[in-house]
């Protein structure tokens, strides 16, 4: 255990997803050996992704405007959805280059809004459990 506010960071940095104790600890030194300008530059960068970003209205990505770039492209295809799970597998999709409809990112909503977000796009005709949903069999 290191004293105050370095094992408050130590502490911090473990809680996110993927960073286990040792890692955290390599990332505070790392910090605290850091010149201030690029911690500076970092801390800005956290509170402005706060600040500016938060979920498309539309399909769930992340964003800095109510609808995401994606929802904004009138080129779009709008007869075809892609369901996918986290805003991080659009951008694994968008970097094939190779789909051009929309999106439904299931894990920016909580299970109301996508069930609501589903049938006022109609996917919901073909979503079994859904509640407008047609079962498999």
């Amino acid at each position: 255990m290191y004293e105050g506010v370095v094992q408050d960071l130590i502490d911090e940095l473990g809680r996110l997803p993927g960073v286990g104790p040792k890692s955290a600890q390599r990332i505070a030194f790392h910090i605290l050996q850091a010149d201030p300008v690029d911690v500076r530059r970092l801390a800005h960068a956290l509170l402005e992704v706060k600040e500016r970003v938060r979920f498309c209205v539309t399909c769930g990505n992340v964003a800095e405007a109510e609808q995401c770039r994606v929802c904004q492209d009138p080129r779009r295809d709008l007869t075809v959805i892609c369901v996918v799970e986290e805003p991080k597998d659009v951008v694994a999709i968008e970097r094939t280059r190779e789909f051009r409809g929309r999106y439904h990112v299931l894990g920016a909503r909580s299970v109301r809004s996508r069930v609501s977000a589903l049938t006022t796009c109609g996917f919901a005709s073909c979503w079994p459990g859904s509640p407008t949903g047609r079962s498999a069999s």
